[in-house]
């Protein structure tokens, strides 16, 4: 009679697991280690030789020449360069009231809090109807909120009556604007 002793295969399949999970341990800390010690900046580039695009060395100077182009104010392009300006408006907005909020004077620190809480608002506002009308199905939007008015531009060849009422009926629901200063313009 002959006796084998057998290692159970469950056994045998987690002492497997245990050592690859350890060998990939060990090299995930040798690569972060590795890592640490060497310089991030990939070997192809030398630090002395890159530029900007356009960029020229002239002795210690460094000049770089910028491309102006008027953007095409039609159709979606329209819609793009409307909300990059806003962007850029609302972004020197809050930078010169981050800097009142940081005044020592607590009447010019309330009056910075204060409009920094109607812009926050009024972002929200407008993003809101906008995306409230793309999701009725209208291509593209753009709305300015003014303290008693309201501005909407739509991406449309024309709008239907039916389409207004929806236009106003989501616009009265964000804001407490009155119909008669909601103004609806078409732009192809």
């Amino acid at each position: 009679m002959k006796i084998l002793i057998q290692i159970p295969r469950q056994m045998l399949r987690n002492k497997v697991r245990w050592c690859i999970g350890g060998l990939l341990l060990l090299l995930c800390i040798l690569i972060g280690v590795g890592w640490i010690f060497t310089d991030h900046q990939p070997s192809h580039i030398d630090e002395k030789n890159t530029l900007a695009v356009n960029g020229v060395i002239d002795s210690q100077n460094i000049q770089v020449s910028t491309e102006v182009v008027k953007p095409e104010l039609r159709g979606e392009n329209y819609f793009v360069d409307y909300r990059l300006r806003r962007d850029q408006l609302r972004q020197d907005e809050k930078t010169m009231l981050a800097a009142v909020l940081n005044s020592n004077i607590e009447k010019t620190k309330e009056d910075a809090q204060q409009k920094w809480l109607e812009l926050t608002s009024r972002i929200s506002k407008e993003d809101e109807i906008e995306n409230l009308l793309k999701i009725k199905g209208f291509q593209d939007v753009v709305v300015d909120l003014a303290p008693d008015s309201i501005n909407i531009i739509i991406l449309a060849a024309s709008l239907s009556p039916h389409e207004i009422s929806i236009i106003q009926d989501i616009t009265m629901r964000v804001t407490p604007v009155r119909l008669d200063r909601i103004n609806i313009s078409i732009r192809k």
